[in-house]
């Protein structure tokens, strides 16, 4: 069809195509007029955009200046005493309520998190065969008898209420599980059996003794709990609620948790206690903000089946384990188990017991891994008493060594803890005496069940005690943070406190700095070069701009003393074309001798505004939407033009593709008819041809 293809002009002998395309540049020529339109729309558009960004971004710089706060601003300097770096012991940093001031501080103590471990077992995913529940922060953990270490660990951090558990790996089939406070503090955190099985024991993260956990002046204290009617066991959605007798002030009472409440236990102390010949109430049920609570008015309690621990008034204690060793061979003598009295030659041997002169060398490493070696010597005499005391002096007394009812050798180490204790005797048997000990292997690990105290910090601030549960510290010093690293009680830092002068400087420098931009912009739309013509050269509301922000920026602040008021009073001038300078000897000087009267000349207050709040307000004027500031305007309307201007564009040259195709088909059918022409024109010529030459036959 016509328009789709290029015409060939092989009958008229013209180039349509190129023809047509020459008629339709002369036809759009008033497109592209409205094209070039377009684009000097752009161009200002562009250039608009340019400025409206430059003005929030002065806007942003006149913001940080234009409150008294914003001036607030303080430095912080160290020294110790002794030369040591005061950055390694703390660093203080200062906020906008600061104080200018000088402080003394020694840092005693770091705040750290408390940490407990269990003993070791021989692997963290085979089931333990532990059953009941704990407490752990108050909320109950159920162990299952199938569960691992791991999975007790896992139990334990889902509850994510401040502690962490975690299995660490000491050896190739040692396990501990371990549990941490997730914040540094004294406070720590409370872990307690909630049924009769100790499973707390059984874990090995407490011992057989317990203590109070909630001691007041005049006796003690249960956890707080939300109901006082509600059996206990419900409260703490407890698997086994754990009961019996405990004793409260010498006196016998019946508690039983799965079926009483707060208000049940209260009633049997009491009732007990005064049918025990007493007079008045020893419990009392009260209640404060974080809930209901049993207050007894003794510090006497005891309780074997952890039910004083379920409720929060007893909990039982982490404690320091010593290493305990024992050889793998039973000594005996005549068939018996041997005592300290038993003669060495006596002690049976395949070979009839060993004999006088043979030697045992005693051999291994102390509490502290320090390396042992002795030698003692069989005589007549000698009785294994003798030879535990040998043990012991080659330690250096830091073990005891003892004989079981069995004929086993034990040694005990003096002092609890994790130990690096090993045992070796060797009996040399230099006459054939046969004797044997085995090997030494721990029958109880030295371990200690709490490796880290909860502990809060503590620091002297000129002369005063101040203890915090963190180790970054506010509100000691005002407007100030201390972030302490180490204790060093011997150092004394001095903390200076002072007004940020450069900075506040720099914030005027750089609002000033944004000023000259918009300004030296502005002015560069002016500069006239017929190779380069500016986009807004002649815009009046760009020479308005100018004006307004100019008067905003350098006339005086009305409601001020008529000799602080302007700008060039703090060492701020322009020049000619509208630039401004800070002299920065000039604003020093006076941020040092009139401090306020500088923060006034900026900041907006109840008597005057400000140049920096004059300037912020302008610009949210200008820019903003709402209020059709007009440079906000003058966006928008460049927006809605170059919009017309596509519509424009867009329906002529749909008018335009129309005439092209209305001239591909015009010009299609004058070169059909040209062709018909032609075709006739040749078969006419023919037939004069045909009949000419038949004449000439004749």
């Amino acid at each position: 069809m016509p328009g789709t293809f290029a015409l060939s002009g092989i009958s008229s002998g013209m180039d349509w195509s190129s023809l047509i395309e020459k008629i339709m540049q002369i036809e759009h020529r008033p497109v592209d007029l409205l094209e070039q339109k377009k684009q000097d729309y752009q161009n200002k558009l562009s250039a608009w955009q340019d400025i409206n960004a430059k003005l929030l971004s002065l806007k942003t710089k006149a913001e940080a200046i234009s409150e008294a706060s914003d001036f607030d601003i303080y430095t912080t300097q160290l020294s110790s005493d002794n030369g040591v770096d005061p950055e390694s012991i703390l660093l203080a940093t200062s906020g906008s309520n600061a104080v200018a001031g000088t402080y003394n501080i020694k840092v005693l103590s770091l705040a750290q998190s408390q940490s407990i471990q269990s003993k070791s077992f021989s692997s963290s995913t085979s089931a333990l065969g532990i059953s009941g529940d704990i407490l752990v922060n108050g909320q109950v953990v159920s162990i299952d008898s199938s569960d691992s270490l791991s999975a007790i660990a896992g139990k334990i951090n889902s509850l994510d209420n401040g502690v962490t558990a975690s299995i660490v790996k000491l050896g190739s089939d040692e396990y501990r599980l371990s549990i941490t406070a997730e914040e540094t503090g004294s406070e720590g955190f409370t872990l307690l059996n909630a049924s009769s099985s100790n499973v707390l024991q059984q874990l090995g993260v407490a011992g057989s003794s317990k203590t109070l956990l909630h001691q007041i002046s005049s006796g003690a204290e249960s956890n707080r709990f939300s109901d006082s009617s509600t059996a206990i066991g419900s409260l703490l959605s407890l698997t086994s609620p754990p009961s019996g007798t405990v004793q409260i002030a010498g006196v016998n009472v019946d508690i039983d948790l799965s079926t009483d409440s707060l208000e049940d236990i209260v009633n049997n102390i009491n009732t007990a206690w005064q049918n025990a010949g007493n007079t008045g109430n020893i419990a009392e049920l009260t209640q404060d903000s974080s809930g209901y609570y049993i207050v007894l008015d003794t510090t006497n309690v005891a309780d074997s089946n952890n039910v004083l621990e379920a409720l929060g008034i007893l909990k039982s204690e982490q404690e320091s384990i010593a290493e305990v060793q024992k050889n793998s061979v039973a000594l005996t003598s005549g068939g018996d188990p041997v005592s300290t009295s038993t003669l060495i030659t006596a002690i049976d041997t395949d070979t009839g017991g060993p004999k006088e002169g043979e030697t045992i060398t005693i051999s291994g490493k102390d509490h502290y891994g320090n390396s042992v070696q002795s030698q003692f010597t069989i005589e007549s005499t000698s009785t294994v008493g003798d030879l535990l005391s040998a043990i012991e002096d080659a330690f250096n007394n830091t073990v005891t060594a003892s004989i079981t009812a069995d004929g086993y050798i034990q040694i005990t180490d003096n002092l609890s803890g994790d130990s690096q204790l090993s045992i070796n005797l060797l009996a040399n048997n230099e006459q054939g005496g046969g004797l044997d000990f085995g090997q030494f292997s721990a029958v109880v690990e030295g371990y200690d069940m709490e490796t880290s105290s909860g502990q809060d910090a503590q620091l002297e601030v000129n002369g005063n005690l101040i203890t915090s549960s963190s180790n970054t510290i506010t509100g000691v010093i005002p407007g100030v943070t201390l972030n302490i690293k180490k204790a060093d009680p011997d150092t004394t830092i001095t903390l200076t406190v002072k007004r940020d002068i450069d900075s506040i400087i720099n914030n005027i420098k750089d609002f000033f700095n944004t000023a000259n931009d918009i300004i030296k912009y502005i002015n560069s739309q002016y500069q006239f070069d017929e190779n380069n013509v500016q986009p807004l050269m002649g815009d009046q509301t760009l020479y308005l701009l100018k004006m307004d922000l100019s008067d905003n920026l350098r006339l005086p602040v009305s409601g001020l003393d008529s000799n602080k008021n302007f700008l060039s009073w703090a060492g701020i001038t322009t020049d000619n074309n509208g630039i401004f300078s800070v002299d920065e000897g000039t604003l020093r000087e006076k941020l040092n001798t009139n401090f306020e009267d500088v923060v006034n000349l900026f900041v907006s207050s109840e008597s005057s505004t400000g140049v920096a709040a004059r300037v912020s307000d302008f610009v949210e004027n200008v820019t903003d939407s709402i209020s059709n500031g007009y440079v906000y305007t003058r966006i928008d309307t460049l927006n809605s033009a170059i919009s017309d201007i596509e519509e424009q564009i867009e329906d002529m040259e749909r008018a335009l593709e129309i005439k092209r195709e209305g001239l591909y088909q015009q010009y299609y059918a004058l070169e059909q008819f040209i062709s018909q022409m032609n075709q006739t024109t040749n078969w006419l010529n023919m037939q004069f041809s045909f009949h000419l030459g038949a004449g000439n036959k004749k």
